[in-house]
């Protein structure tokens, strides 16, 4: 009895338990299908959300997107727009609503360079576009092709971003690949780092490139040590302007001479930074102007080996000083003018043939670089000037030895003749440096350009043009006669030595003059003043 109860009771128990289990299966099998509907359902709106980041998920850079919202859908969810088609793949929503095309990932895009003035995105009229095309993708067949004409390819008005600089190459140093790649000797660019330009002076289009190594790094160290220079050529032309005891013939061809090197260190040093457009106005005024400067720097200097001659020649004139300024003036402003209106006018008119022009500003913002061009309107006439600078400074050195040579103890005698000498003397010295310092400097330009000179050369050339307004300033500004007009020119007085000192000085200066003067005295002047004459 008890243990049919007892077994009653565990079947009992178990069918309870048996019950509940298939309840709680039950329950089970239900919570599984609610959490893989709510799965199912995440799922799906994932998907929806992914589908929707994917559409509204910039596909391409802006830049390289069209506005298609006014396009023609297809069912397929295409969009045909210009008759370009767009596949879902191809365009996107941007924060706008509005509907983008990237054109880019249809067609094949090139971007065209236009003039600065154009505004961006613009396009920049072009009825061809001539480039030397490759038929294979090794480019060992080529042909001339107009890519205005080729509905493989968009134009893109602006000029893409480069970290370096661009380069222009012209068209016959590249070739176009047919995936739009730029093939320039071994180097390839993409057609995010190149631009196109139709110049109607050339048969086929230029092309600018993005040279990711600096290659200008050089021509800004050169433009910088330039700079560098320009203060103390701008100290020169101040002080000298400030004195008027400075302000005779050789002080005003010196402050000529030192504003017309101002004027064209200062526009060199910015075209060598590369801040003018490739054939821009600025580019072309700029080549005028440093031409001009150049020249009338060359002229300058000529003028003041020639007044150095005169000085010590035969035949003084009786010409005062204003006039004889205004003839030195006349010619070292003058010819260079006229040189550059000569070379004005062969440039832009059919006066020679267009391999003898100058073409200021076309290939660069100066004279062409061509060889025999080169020398016709730089060299030459620095190589005549140059050549007249030695003929008047090794006449002038000979005229000062014979002179010393033959008057020796004339030339150490009290008279103002004697003094006017030595002051002649002594600017001769300058000038002879100063031609020095930039007749050598030029030489070697002529010779590193004649005979296309190592870049150790060059850059020796480089450094001496670098230095040049600190050697013009410590010949002619640094001197202990300068600083002390300086000083009395604002007022200053310096501190005077005592008596004592003063007293000892003058007794000694005076007991040498006066040993040298009994010890020359048997000497006539009249023989001083037949040299000086020539006679």
């Amino acid at each position: 009895m008890d243990l049919t109860v007892s077994l009653r009771g565990a079947s009992y128990r178990r069918a309870i338990r048996h019950r509940r289990c298939r309840v709680t299966l039950a329950r089970r099998w239900s919570w599984h299908a609610g959490i893989g509907i709510v799965l199912l359902c995440y799922g799906a709106q994932l998907h929806t959300i992914d589908h929707a980041n994917a559409t509204t998920t910039p596909l391409c850079p802006v830049a390289e997107s069209v506005d298609i919202s006014n396009g023609t859908r297809n069912e397929d969810g295409s969009i045909e727009l210009d008759g370009i088609r767009y596949e879902q793949k191809h365009y996107f929503t941007d924060e706008d609503n509005a509907v983008r095309g990237c054109v880019c990932l249809v067609r094949q895009c090139l971007h065209i360079c236009c003039e600065d003035s154009a505004p961006p995105g613009q396009p920049c009229p072009s009825p061809t576009l001539n480039v030397n095309f490759s038929m294979t993708q090794d480019g060992s067949v080529h042909d001339t092709r107009n890519l205005m004409n080729d509905p493989q390819y968009y134009m893109l008005y602006w000029k893409p971003k480069c970290i370096g600089h661009f380069l222009t190459l012209y068209g016959n140093e590249f070739s176009l690949l047919p995936d739009g790649v730029l093939a320039y000797g071994p180097s390839l660019y993409n057609y995010r780092h190149y631009c196109l330009n139709a110049d109607e002076f050339e048969p086929l289009a230029l092309a600018g490139y993005c040279e990711t190594v600096d290659a200008l790094a050089m021509h800004r160290m050169y433009s910088i040590g330039i700079l560098v220079s320009l203060p103390f050529l701008v100290v020169t032309f101040v002080v000298y302007a400030l004195l008027p005891e400075m302000q005779n013939i050789p002080g005003k061809s010196l402050m000529c001479y030192v504003a017309c090197l101002t004027v064209a260190y200062l526009l060199i040093a910015l075209m060598r930074f590369n801040v003018y457009s490739y054939r821009s106005v600025w580019c072309f005024t700029t080549g005028y102007l440093v031409y001009a400067a150049l020249l009338a720097s060359f002229f300058w200097l000529n003028v003041m080996a020639f007044d150095i001659f005169w000085t010590f020649g035969g035949s003084r004139g009786r010409s005062s000083e204003r006039r004889k300024f205004l003839y030195y003036s006349l010619y070292a402003w003058g010819v260079p003018l006229l040189l550059v209106g000569f070379v004005a006018l062969v440039d832009n008119t059919e006066f020679i043939h267009e391999s003898m022009r100058p073409q200021i500003g076309l290939d660069r913002c100066f004279v062409s670089e061509e060889r025999l061009v080169g020398f016709l309107y730089m060299y030459m006439p620095l190589l005549v000037l140059v050549g007249a600078n030695v003929i008047f400074f090794a006449v002038t050195a000979i005229r000062i030895f014979r002179m010393e040579q033959a008057t020796a103890s004339a030339l150490s005698g009290d008279s103002r003749r004697h003094t006017k000498y030595e002051k002649d003397r002594y600017r001769f010295s300058l000038y002879l440096r100063l031609f020095v310092i930039m007749g050598v400097t030029w030489t070697m330009e002529i010779i590193t350009w004649a005979v296309g000179g190592s870049t150790n050369l060059i850059y020796a050339v480089d450094i001496c043009n670098c230095l040049t307004g600190i050697f013009i300033f410590v010949l002619f500004v640094w001197k202990q006669k300068v600083k002390e007009l300086l000083l009395k020119r604002f007022g200053i007085h310096r501190a005077t030595p005592g008596r004592h000192d003063q007293h000892t000085n003058s007794t000694i200066s005076a007991t040498r003059s006066t040993d040298l003067k009994h010890s020359m005295a048997n000497i006539a002047e009249t023989r001083l003043t037949d040299m000086t004459n020539g006679n």
